[in-house]
């Protein structure tokens, strides 16, 4: 007992220590969020990149990921790949990208003493790097081994091809027909100063992180497109619930087989609504022997049949499950233990330096939420939220099993 009260009084020491996030914008419409903290003599810069569903031309799927492979193995300024690494290296930064839902991110950590040239670097990276006829050729084909997921184990590419939606997974035809013109393009729309988020945190001041980020991204402008965008992806209508010949399947080794669905999260699901749902869906009991877990914005349902059960079977009890939770919906005291699981973590975030950079960027992006939002949230709110996002016409659904077990399923 003793010590968690000492850990409650440290974790209210920290929260009245640490002082609240300032933000700002350059003029070139960079928009920064700075949180102080010399706890440690380092810094943390996060950049968050948008990316808006109009961006990648209806046959050009796979784009983003291509640049962003582009980027990572390309030439910036005037350092080669290979001597850029090994500057991040001998000068003790991190520096790393990947892609995230509607966007991209870059994330840095340099010692403060650092701090001048790991933001020159990302810098750099971002505005300065060269893309080459020689490097797409190998990013291309490096592209189409990663979606192939060969070297995944077969319930993990199954996972793979499930939480891509089915208009933008790219192909060997797609991927082959972007060309260098469509880098370039791509980069010039999306690459831009006024899409951009910044969150640094550490070991600087409000007026030298100012200095630090005009310095170096203060240079960064919008490009003129090279060429005419091509005509853009207008989306799509929701895809109806997946029947056994429309699946994907992996052959997997092993007597049983794996079911799995992925539904992805609506777009107008309220900030407040995810977060409790969050809280309360993985884990749920009454899903046994069902699985569900949150994959950054998707929810992902797994069920594992032994020998003694069929594929019809399974695919009813999974179906079952989560109809049932659908109807059921959460009660008003999973709600209030939800909401206070909620507000005890919000307490704690101050805790650790890459939640509260999360939760800066979530609300610097519009997809926070507030401890008065959440109390205003209200069952019926809570239980919509939850039917939205459990709707069968948008469950993407594939199986993994042995060769003999893949034959009995209907031919696509």
């Amino acid at each position: 007992m003793r010590g968690i009260l000492l850990a409650c009084l440290a974790a209210g020491l920290a929260l009245q220590a640490q002082p609240a996030a300032q933000r700002f914008t350059l003029p070139n419409g960079l928009q920064v969020v700075h949180q102080e903290d010399h706890e440690r003599p380092l810094v943390r810069v996060r950049l968050h990149l948008r990316i808006e569903r109009g961006d990648t031309p209806p046959d050009r799927q796979g784009l983003p990921l291509l640049a962003m492979r582009m980027f990572v193995h390309s030439d910036a300024a005037d350092l080669k790949a290979e001597a850029f690494d090994r500057l991040l290296e001998d000068s003790g930064l991190q520096l790393e990208a990947i892609s995230v839902p509607g966007g991209f991110e870059w994330s840095l950590v340099a010692r403060s003493r650092d701090q001048d040239r790991g933001l020159g670097l990302l810098a750099d990276r971002l505005l300065r790097t060269i893309f080459d006829p020689m490097v797409l050729e190998a990013q291309r084909l490096a592209c189409w081994r990663q979606e192939e997921g060969q070297d995944l184990l077969p319930y993990l590419r199954l996972q793979q091809v499930l939480v891509q939606d089915p208009a933008t997974r790219p192909s060997i035809a797609s991927l082959g027909a972007i060309t260098l013109e469509d880098l370039l393009t791509f980069r010039a729309k999306v690459f831009r100063p006024d899409r951009a988020v910044l969150v640094i945190h550490g070991d600087v001041g409000l007026e030298q992180a100012k200095r630090l980020v005009l310095l170096s991204l203060g240079s960064w402008t919008t490009q003129e497109l090279p060429q005419p965008l091509e005509p853009s992806f207008s989306g799509a209508p929701p895809t109806p619930a997946a029947t056994p010949a429309s699946q994907p399947r992996i052959l997997a080794t092993g007597a049983g087989f794996r079911i799995q669905t992925v539904s992805p999260r609506p777009v107008d699901l309220q900030p407040e609504a995810f977060d409790l749902l969050s809280l309360l869906i993985p884990g749920e009991s009454a899903l046994f022997p069902v699985s569900i877990a949150i994959r950054q914005d998707d929810l992902v349902t797994t069920l594992d049949a032994g020998t003694g059960t069929t594929w019809p079977e399974a695919w009813s009890m999974l179906q079952d499950r989560l109809a049932a939770l659908r109807q059921r919906g959460f009660s008003p005291g999973e709600l209030d233990q939800a909401r206070s699981a909620w507000l005890a973590g919000r307490r704690l975030a101050s805790l650790s330096a890459e939640t509260q950079m999360t939760s800066s960027l979530i609300d610097a992006l519009g997809r926070g939420t507030t401890p008065d939002r959440m109390r205003a949230l209200t069952l019926d709110q809570l239980n919509a939220a939850l039917r939205v996002w459990l709707d069968p016409r948008s469950l993407r659904s594939g199986t993994a099993g042995g060769a003999e077990l893949l034959r009995t399923l209907p031919t696509p």
